[in-house]
């Protein structure tokens, strides 16, 4: 246990932290892998939950990843209004996250028996795999709270570190989630998929993942939150109505920019999917190699850009610079796809760039949770972020159905049989990183509330223990 002293208070933090932290990061990767495994193998996917006869009509992919995006938006604004309403009480954190183990690992062994060979009637096929991507994304009612674990357990300096293994576990979980079709499932399509035992294996290791968090909370972890706050801000927070606090953000117009930066650079990086797909309509053979090699350079300079952030404070600073670098990019990604693939340097010039795109929209991700709490601050921690997250999801819907319904137009590009028009979806992904960059850069003006309240806390505190120290001189 750490501690320090003031003269009021005595803040903590206590080892138990570190088994909730692990026990959430595991449920979150394991979680997103059950999203992008089906996703990063499409026509595969599509081969084996449709058939021969209905492969070319086939959308299972998709609605793997539209319905996952769908159950997780609504599953969002329950668990944040259930952590704003009993998020002090001692158990519910605790059992929401238990309950959100739960579905993980019962959605994972509903999409198991869909992968089962043995079952070749392919309508039982689909039904069960959405029904399992369905009640794995109900997992996600967790999620929006995950930050509430660095604001109940840690000191304010390891805030920004805190959140940023979480987010990283999100990384974690699309690496995993791409390598492992790459390597299980054979990239020639073929007939042959649909009696092959590959995607059986495949979710057989997601389902025995799933049983890491399961054991982490039922075995480990005793409660739900500390003894004793590690901060001032924590000590005096104060559950409202959870609909005064959602409107109080709402018409916040500072919070409003910073819902925009935070939707858009959140769908961004999930946009690298479609991209890892459309690069190979230009000659690439990757598979989801791309996103694993971009998804695990951003964890790493993530994690330092967290440490950079918990010692400078300066969120702001820190968002424009990513908000630049993602713009400047994706146009020069979508600029170097015009050409073909002529060699293995193309491969690396196109996986450095996905690194850095994903590397920047991943720092953003606890750095925008971060400065939408101190912006609405007292607005409890747990409603702020869970509005930047209920709006990232939305927009990761909406620019993933986008992409792929211009990629069938033929309103600019010709429209090329596969692929489609790939080119119009890339310009509209191009176009969306500009937009995020204008704003970031016109409009983004975050307040610092939380952080001058700590500080004011704590000069007060430092005033009193020197006048202590006076009297007692005397």
């Amino acid at each position: 246990m750490e501690k320090y002293d003031t003269v009021e208070n005595e803040y903590r933090v206590y080892k138990e932290r570190w088994f909730i932290l692990l026990a959430t990061v595991t449920l979150i990767f394991t979680n997103i892998m059950q999203w992008v495994s089906f996703s990063a193998q499409i026509d595969q996917t599509n081969m084996f939950f449709c058939g021969p006869e209905g492969f070319h009509d086939c959308s299972a992919a998709f609605l793997s990843n539209q319905i996952y995006q769908i159950v997780a938006v609504i599953v969002s604004i329950i668990g944040m209004y259930f952590a704003t309403v009993f998020g002090t009480l001692p158990t519910i954190l605790y059992f929401k996250l238990r309950l959100a183990s739960v579905f993980n690992i019962l959605g994972a062994t509903i999409r198991l028996l869909s992968s089962l060979p043995t079952l070749q009637n392919f309508f039982w096929r689909q039904f069960l795999m959405i029904l399992g991507t369905s009640v794995a994304a109900a997992a996600q009612m967790y999620f929006v709270v995950f930050s509430k674990i660095a604001e109940s357990w840690f000191f304010p300096k390891h805030r920004a570190s805190a959140n940023v293994a979480c987010s990283n576990s999100l990384e974690l979980g699309v690496v995993l989630g791409t390598i492992l079709p790459s390597i299980i499932i054979p990239s020639v399509v073929s007939k042959d998929l649909i009696h092959s035992w590959t995607f059986f294996f495949m979710n057989s290791i997601v389902a025995v993942s799933c049983l890491i968090p399961l054991f982490l909370l039922f075995i480990l972890c005793r409660r739900s939150i500390p003894e004793t706050p590690p901060s001032a801000s924590s000590q005096h927070e104060v559950n409202g109505p959870v609909t005064r606090g959602i409107l109080k953000c709402l018409t916040d117009r500072q919070f409003i920019v910073q819902i925009i930066v935070y939707s858009i650079n959140f769908a961004i990086a999930n946009g690298i999917i479609y991209t890892s797909n459309a690069i190979n309509y230009r000659g690439y053979n990757l598979k989801g190699y791309p996103i694993a090699i971009a998804t695990l350079v951003c964890m790493f300079s993530a994690y330092f850009v967290g440490i950079i952030a918990d010692r400078t404070r300066k969120f702001k600073t820190i968002a424009l610079i990513n908000a630049f670098v993602v713009a400047v990019s994706v146009l020069a990604l979508r600029l170097y796809l015009i050409k073909v693939y002529s060699g293995w340097y193309d491969s690396v010039i196109v996986c450095g760039l996905l690194s850095i795109i994903m590397s920047c929209c991943a720092i953003h991700t606890p750095i925008g949770n971060e400065m939408g709490v101190e912006t609405t601050y007292p607005v409890q921690e747990s409603i702020s972020t869970g509005v930047l997250n209920t709006f990232g999801q939305a927009w990761l819907f909406t620019l993933y159905f986008v992409m792929y319904a211009l990629q069938d137009s033929n309103w600019i590009y010709r429209n090329s049989g596969k692929g489609g028009s790939w080119e119009l979806s890339m310009d509209f992904w191009a176009a969306m990183s500009i937009l995020n960059f204008i704003v970031a850069c016109f409009f983004l003006r975050p307040r610092y509330n939380r952080l001058k309240m700590e500080e004011d806390a704590q000069r007060t505190q430092e005033a009193l223990r020197e006048s202590v120290s006076t009297i007692c001189k005397y």
